[in-house]
């Protein structure tokens, strides 16, 4: 992140910090690890995230590979009508994460097959110089479910091949899905209250799933 300028780097330390206040409170640190934490709170950002272990390491050559699966066209056996509006949503991934620093990687109108493949040929890349991953699809889907061109797929079988203990490279990295799609039929009608809550978790080994961020478009159940 500190290839993007001094500002964008200050504005996501504060975040971190905040993140890091909050692990502090759940995990009850003793006075020493306080100390340190208040320590490395002082630091640059890039060094703080080398000596802080709830920052990520971000001081690679490359911020990472973005991919972008824009699929508009779908056959007719499927129903699925033509996704008027995805070509404006890719080209604001394609500015977005371009201008973050990532290297692009587009695919458009991917059959189920095709994306399957796409997706364990990306995670079979050698990522040992990049700091993270993203991959934003843009399709129809259900809850649970993306559709190819041709079909639907679960989306924990596309996601599956960059898991800790298939793609080794990009272990203790942010591996970031953005899902633009159906989750379902309903409408959501929104609401003026907004509530926020933290479970607690507490492992003493890192998962397979770790560091995966989904991030929809759609809450469970909704168009």
């Amino acid at each position: 992140m500190a290839e993007t300028g001094d500002a964008h780097c200050v504005a996501v330390a504060e975040d971190t910090l905040d993140a890091f206040n909050l692990f502090s409170k759940r995990k009850n640190p003793s006075n020493a690890e306080s100390k340190r934490a208040e320590e490395t709170d002082s630091l640059p950002f890039s060094k703080a995230s080398a000596c802080n272990p709830y920052h990520y390491k971000m001081d690679y050559p490359h911020m990472g590979l973005c991919l972008i699966i824009n699929n508009k066209n779908f056959d007719s056996s499927t129903r699925m009508s033509t996704r008027n509006g995805t070509d404006v949503d890719a080209a604001f991934a394609m500015k977005t994460f371009s201008g973050l620093g990532y290297t692009l990687k587009m695919a458009t109108d991917q059959t189920v097959k095709q994306m399957k493949s796409l997706m364990l040929s990306v995670s079979q890349e050698d990522h040992s110089k990049s700091a993270s991953f993203v991959c934003v699809l843009l399709s129809h889907g259900e809850e649970g479910v993306i559709y190819g061109t041709d079909g639907f797929e679960m989306l924990e079988n596309l996601t599956k091949p960059f898991k800790g203990h298939r793609c080794r490279s990009l272990v203790g990295k942010p591996k970031l899905f953005f899902i633009q799609a159906c989750r379902g039929s309903e409408l959501d009608e929104g609401t003026s209250i907004q509530t926020d809550s933290v479970v607690e978790q507490t492992s003493e080994r890192i998962p397979v799933e770790a560091d995966f961020l989904y991030a929809y478009s759609t809450a469970p159940g909704t168009v």
